[in-house]
C-alpha cells in the first residue's frame, strides 16, 4: 500500500493557497449536552445527527487534500459530547493530519424542546435547528452558537390601518351594536396579515462560559409577535392569533428586539441575526440582517 502514487501530497508549482477545503453533507451521530449538566461529572447528553462540514487551509505547496483524513479524525473525535471545550480537540486533530494551519467544523441538527399550548396545555415536541461551529485559524479559536427559531408576526401597517375607526373615519357604525362602541372600535378591526418569521442567531461567548440552546430559544420567541405551537386547538388558536394582534412587530421590530434581548445576555462576546418573514400577501418575502462591531464571520 505504501508503493501506491499519493496525488495529493504532491508539489504544486502555482504558488496559491486555498481558503478552505474539505467535505461537506457528511451525516454523523453525535452528543449534545443537555442544560444544567456539569461537564466535570459525566454529564447526560442528547443523541442527534448532524449535517457535518469539515475544512482545512490547504498550503500552496500541496496540490490536495487527503479527503480520507478527514473522517478519521471524525471517527476519533465520535465519543466526545459536542462543546466549546472539546471542539478544539476535532480541530486540532483536522490541523494536525492534514498539516494545515486553520481548521473548521460545523454541526448542524435538530434539537426538540416539549411546548406546551397555552390554553388548552397539549404538549409535543418543537423542531429547532441549531449548530455548532468551531474555527481555528493561525492559533485563534472560536466557537459559535447557532439557533433557528420560527415565530409569528403581524403587520403593525395592517392593524392599523384596519381598525374601525380608521375605516369610517370616525363615523359611526350601524350595521353593529357593538361596534358603535368608540372604545371597542379603537381596538377591534376587520383583520391584518401575518407572517412565518424566520429567527436566526449566531453568537460567540465568553471564554469558558456556557450559553445553552434552551435558554437562547426562549429569549428569541419572546421578541415575535406570538410563538408557534405543534397543537392548538381552538381556544389556543383563539389565544395566539389575538397575543399577535395586540404585539403586532415588523421584521425591523423583531430585529432591534432581538438584539437587545441578545446583548442583554451576560457572556456574549460577539453576535450576528437574521430575521427573514415569508410575506402572506406579497409575492415576495423580507429579510433584515444586523450584528454586532466584533462579528468577523
Amino acid at each position: 500500500m505504501s508503493e501506491l502514487p499519493d496525488m495529493q501530497n504532491q508539489q504544486d508549482g502555482r504558488n496559491i493557497s486555498i481558503d478552505r477545503v474539505g467535505v461537506t453533507n457528511v451525516y454523523f451521530p453525535i452528543k449534545v449536552r443537555l442544560k444544567g449538566e456539569d461537564e466535570d461529572k459525566q454529564p447526560s447528553y442528547l443523541p442527534v445527527s448532524a449535517h457535518t462540514k469539515l475544512f482545512v487551509g490547504l498550503p500552496k505547496e500541496y496540490k490536495g487534500a487527503n479527503l480520507s483524513r478527514f473522517y478519521e479524525s471524525l471517527m476519533e473525535f465520535n465519543q466526545h459530547v459536542i462543546s466549546a471545550r472539546t471542539m478544539p480537540k476535532l480541530l486540532d486533530l483536522l490541523r494536525t493530519k492534514l498539516k494545515s494551519n486553520d481548521a473548521y467544523a460545523r454541526f448542524e441538527f435538530d434539537y426538540y424542546l416539549d411546548r406546551k399550548a397555552p390554553v388548552s396545555k397539549k404538549e409535543a415536541p418543537q423542531r429547532y435547528r441549531c449548530a455548532f461551529t468551531g474555527i481555528k485559524r493561525n492559533g485563534d479559536y472560536s466557537f459559535i452558537i447557532e439557533v433557528n427559531v420560527v415565530a409569528a408576526s403581524l403587520c403593525p401597517c395592517s392593524r392599523e390601518m384596519s381598525l374601525l375607526t380608521n375605516l369610517t373615519h370616525g363615523k359611526e357604525i350601524t350595521y353593529s351594536k357593538d361596534y358603535q362602541c368608540p372604545d371597542v372600535a379603537k381596538k377591534v378591526g376587520m383583520g391584518a396579515h401575518n407572517q412565518r418569521s424566520h429567527i436566526r442567531v449566531e453568537l460567540i461567548s465568553e471564554e469558558g462560559d456556557i450559553i445553552w440552546l434552551e435558554d437562547l430559544i426562549g429569549v428569541i420567541e419572546k421578541q415575535a409577535s406570538a410563538p408557534v405551537y405543534p397543537i392548538l386547538k381552538r381556544a389556543d388558536e383563539k389565544f395566539v392569533t389575538e397575543q399577535a394582534y395586540n404585539n403586532a412587530k415588523f421584521s425591523e421590530d423583531i430585529t432591534r428586539d432581538v438584539q437587545i434581548a441578545i446583548e442583554s445576555l451576560p457572556h456574549v462576546k460577539a453576535w450576528a441575526l437574521r430575521v427573514y418573514n415569508e410575506e402572506s400577501i406579497h409575492p415576495y418575502d423580507v429579510a433584515c440582517y444586523q450584528c454586532s462591531p466584533s462579528w468577523k464571520y
